[in-house]
């Protein structure tokens, strides 16, 4: 399956320049920066972040190296704006599900729940793909240089995972009394198991049926 077009816009450049926004000068930027974030997350799965150039980027983009700089401060940034509408979409879905486990629940409202944050996840990384894909091959390196903005959404997503865990444990729907960070880092583990068999071409159920699956094995097993 495609990516569906994401557009980007990088957080150091006002969205009134150059030209009104919405303007012929404006469309030409928001269409050079696309072309940048496209061409840079294409060399960036082939060979990594660390490896890629900027000249490799521009050329690839046929964006000139000044243009570049226009937008981005550097390379970091550029990865920071790849993953900035990411990032945002699965802020908003662990919210919404927090704002759910907070409300009185049954063991089974629980597991509904959870069954359709992980459904709405699953759609959300199936239309992000190649993002998927570099998340995947970046998120346990070193903390340093352009792999900060991904180390930043993994810590990111880790500390929600322990959030909701805690707020299911407090609302008295997992009664096993395992560490909260071993449950959550045990759970992303399992998901990110099933992301690199999906993007790799497994042969796997639906979307839909992995994660109603995923979510009663991990369930079942924080239980008593």
């Amino acid at each position: 399956m495609k990516d569906k077009p994401t557009k980007h816009l990088p957080p150091n450049v006002p969205a009134e320049r150059p030209g009104p926004q919405g303007g012929k000068r404006d469309a030409n930027r928001r269409e050079k920066v696309q072309r940048l974030c496209d061409a840079s997350l294409e060399l960036f799965c082939e060979r990594g972040v660390a490896s890629v150039t900027i000249d490799e980027v521009v050329a690839k983009a046929n964006v000139s190296k000044g243009s570049f700089y226009r937008y981005f401060s550097g390379k970091e940034e550029l990865v920071e704006t790849i993953f900035a509408p990411l990032a945002k979409s699965l802020q908003e879905a662990f919210a919404t599900t927090q704002h759910a486990l907070e409300g009185p629940l049954s063991s089974e409202g629980l597991t509904q729940e959870y069954v359709r944050l992980a459904t709405a996840l699953a759609s959300l990384l199936v239309s992000n793909l190649s993002i998927l894909r570099l998340y995947l091959q970046e998120n346990r390196g070193p903390d340093a240089g352009s792999r900060r903005p991904i180390i930043r959404v993994a810590r990111d997503i880790e500390a929600i995972a322990i959030t909701l865990t805690k707020v299911a444990r407090d609302q008295g729907l997992l009664l096993r009394n395992y560490d909260l960070t071993v449950q959550a880092l045990t759970s992303l583990g399992a998901v990110e198991r099933l992301l690199f068999a999906y993007v790799r071409g497994d042969k796997l159920p639906s979307p839909a049926r992995v994660s109603a699956d995923l979510i009663g094995v991990i369930l079942d097993g924080m239980r008593a």
